[in-house]
């Protein structure tokens, strides 16, 4: 407080214990008959009257200043408390942890918060009464049991122990429910700074945060506007399967953007389940369970719908496939290693069934297209891909210094791509992809029939022409860099 606040303050309780009413006084008073008393100056000094009304006044400051703070701490707003599942609650509450506000953020919430007066309860008791209404009206049950407890506060430890307090007793809520529950939690600093966003999309700051940490989480995989629509049981469920993933690599994983504290595992009860998902893909792939190892099962979200991520392993061949986790249809799939198959029919996401032209065919087209021959061609990959739907094969090849890429429809044999590129190499020393295969295997300690995937591709950089050289294990990744004049290797990674 300044100087002039504080003489302020006294002023004004000085007015007020001793007001300045001169005329009202005079108006009161009547003319005095009868004896006059003197009044004599001489003798004792007389008190100085207005020592009385300054104490009086110091005391009515104290007064008055006590009951500014007991003000203060009651009506202003020490924390933001937000609970979305799909409605979306928030809850003003001052420092004494009582809700001066709760307010609905949608539809939903106006319903769960339908008929409750929650101001002055104690954040506890409004947490018990939300949870409560989620649980009655269906938000939150067995099939979908994700609550996100998000807490906004200037001060960081007690926001972290707000943040704390409600998980335990949201828990504790659901627990005396038997749901078995799943809480995602976090605090922010200023939710200002994401006003933007949660006005563009309609939802609160807690979930844009969320949505956020997913992104970035996934190294590029998702977009924002790709995952505003998904409940909260869905975002759980995609988190824990990235932060699974990343915790799993043996290279450095990519850094969340935010901590957010987990407890309880997201339901899945409302999707048909991993065994169920594998039996699709083994199916449709045409293989038997017992013959196919199972490198990774995930959660994904993939054309508008969650899926379950699938890949396995057949002999030299991979699979990979995306199954509707709903449905069971099969979303995506691709088959990498291995001879190419001998198939009359491609089942595409709509079902429609095309012929095939085969690799052989898919080959003579591109060098046709670039007007080489077979023979003059070095470095040649062809690769089978199936791309929103549509087979196709992707044939790359080098003819002298000059590098083709062509994208081929599998269906009708027509070019939907093709690339062509000149490069100019410092060194006219060669080794050859299959001395860069060779090379990449005996570093790693391993024969060509220990491993599937194998890739070799030639490309030149600053000058330098080099062969990456890739291949795959059941635990593990590797891919080199080799030097295509001396054979030296230029980088080494194995995940």
């Amino acid at each position: 407080m300044t100087d002039k606040e504080l003489r302020q303050r006294l002023y004004t309780a000085l007015d007020h214990a001793a007001p300045n009413d001169i005329e009202g006084v005079l108006s009161r008073c009547q003319p005095r008959t009868g004896k006059v008393v003197p009044i004599s100056s001489g003798g004792k000094k007389a008190r100085k009257k207005w020592v009385p009304a300054l104490a009086a006044a110091c005391v009515a400051l104290v007064i008055a200043g006590g009951g500014f703070q007991y003000y203060m701490q009651n009506n202003t707003v020490a924390s933001i408390v937000l609970l979305d599942v799909n409605p979306s609650v928030e809850l003003t509450v001052n420092q004494k942890e009582k809700v001066l506000s709760a307010t609905p953020a949608n539809e939903d919430a106006a319903v769960i918060l339908d008929g409750m007066d929650l101001r002055g309860a104690h954040v506890d008791v409004a947490m018990n009464a939300i949870v409560g209404s989620l649980l009655q009206h269906g938000f939150v049950d067995e099939l979908a049991n994700s609550i996100l407890i998000t807490v906004e506060d200037t001060n960081a430890e007690r926001g972290a122990q707000l943040q704390q307090d409600l998980t335990a007793q949201a828990d504790a809520i659901l627990s005396s429910a038997q749901v078995h529950g799943a809480i995602l939690s976090q605090t922010i600093q200023d939710s200002q700074l994401l006003q933007q966003q949660t006005e563009t999309y309609g939802i609160s700051a807690g979930k844009v945060v969320l949505i956020q940490t997913i992104v970035d989480a996934s190294g590029g995989l998702y977009t924002f506007e790709e995952l505003v629509g998904l409940s909260i049981n869905e975002l759980n469920l995609l988190y824990t399967s990235l932060t699974t993933q990343n915790s799993n690599q043996q290279t450095q994983p990519t850094t969340p953007s935010h901590t957010i504290q987990s407890s309880g595992e997201a339901s899945v009860q409302a999707y048909i389940g991993t065994e169920a998902a594998q039996a699709a893909a083994f199916a449709h792939a045409g293989v038997s369970s017992s013959d196919a190892m199972v490198l990774e099962v995930d959660y994904d979200y993939e054309n508008g719908c969650m899926v379950y991520e699938i890949e396995f392993v057949v002999g030299s061949v991979k699979y990979e496939y995306d199954i509707d986790a709903a449905t069971g249809a099969v979303i995506k799939y691709q088959r990498e290693g291995g001879d190419t198959p001998t198939i009359s029919q491609n089942q595409t996401q709509t079902g429609t069934a095309t012929t095939e032209i085969g690799e052989e065919q898919a080959k003579s087209i591109a060098f046709s297209h670039a007007g080489v021959s077979a023979s003059e061609v070095s470095s040649l990959r062809v690769e089978r891909d199936l791309d929103d739907g549509r087979l196709e094969y992707e044939v790359s090849f080098w003819v002298g210094d000059t590098e083709y890429e062509y994208t081929i429809d599998a269906a009708s044999g027509g070019v939907y791509k093709s690339e062509s590129k000149s490069h100019t190499v410092s060194s006219t020393s060669d080794i050859g992809e299959g001395q860069a295969k060779s090379v990449a295997l005996t570093h790693a300690g391993l024969a060509e029939s220990e491993v599937f995937d194998l890739k070799v591709k030639r490309d030149v950089d600053d000058n330098r022409l080099e062969y990456e050289v890739e291949f795959k294990t059941s635990y593990a990744e590797y891919e080199y860099k080799i030097d295509g004049a001396t054979g030296s290797i230029l980088e080494f990674e194995q995940d």
